[in-house]
């Protein structure tokens, strides 16, 4: 699927999140307990219902510090409006972009680690004032579902230190459970590859088979057969030999 002519709402369909598997109940107190942080909090804080599809909350802070009319949040929280009308153009086009291709990303990766990565982007926001200025905001999964899906995605924004105005959104991938980093070449794309597929990679190009390679790396055929098919799919790529000459031509080996 092209990043092109997929929209978020088309990605969180994909979650295929059952009512039977989310408790509002529980999420109503969670939300009271970020409602009271947000009021002590200087930063902009939001969250995305993945279930609903829409916004949950934001805070009063988006009014004080982005210009937003009151009433506006107010129909946030009640009716999930959207909080984008006053970010650049140019940089709304590439949030779309970024957060497609990381929604197609997150979705190749297995259950278990879909919610392990947050995402940093720093873009060009109207103030109060009417005036750009560069904001960081850093999005991340918040809650699951009974399976593991991610549920509700809380983002917290933030006048970013450095001022100097670009003409591009740069944004950083953060897993949240080993601190990697993950690299972004040139162009901007993510080289999605965690370290162990690129060990896996790297024996693919030797010749290495399945077996040959869970024995060096002392993992299970079924783990780096697994390995295999993402390192496939997060390369677009048919077969191992593609994946080995994309990924060297994107610099990941």
């Amino acid at each position: 699927m092209s990043v092109k002519n997929t929209t978020p709402q088309e990605l969180w369909s994909r979650q295929r999140i059952s009512s039977l598997d989310v408790d509002y109940d529980f999420w109503n107190a969670r939300r009271e307990v970020i409602q009271s942080f947000a009021q002590m909090s200087k930063s902009c804080i939001f969250t995305v219902d993945v279930f609903k599809g829409r916004y949950d909350f934001a805070s009063d802070n988006f009014s004080q510090l982005f210009g937003y009319d009151p009433q506006c949040i107010s129909n946030i929280r009640h009716e999930g409006d959207l909080l984008e009308e006053r970010i650049h153009p140019d940089d709304r086009a590439q949030l779309l972009d970024y957060q497609v291709e990381h929604g197609q990303f997150i979705y190749s990766l297995s259950p278990e680690y879909r919610n392990e990565y947050r995402q940093i982007f720093q873009m060009r926001m109207l103030n109060a004032r009417g005036q750009y200025v560069n904001v960081v905001s850093r999005q991340q999964v918040l809650e699951q579902d009974k399976n593991g899906k991610a549920w509700i995605v809380m983002g917290i924004m933030d006048i970013a230190p450095d001022q100097l105005l670009t003409d591009r959104v740069k944004r950083t991938v953060v897993n949240r459970r080993t601190g990697e980093v993950l690299a972004i070449d040139s162009t901007g794309v993510h080289q999605w590859l965690t370290n162990r597929e690129r060990e896996v990679l790297l024996f693919i190009r030797e010749g290495l088979l399945s077996k040959e390679i869970a024995c060096k790396l002392n993992i299970s055929i079924h783990t780096v057969n697994n390995h295999r098919k993402n390192i496939l799919e997060k390369l677009n790529a048919d077969h191992v030999m593609e994946a080995v000459n994309t990924a060297r031509r994107l610099g990941i080996i």
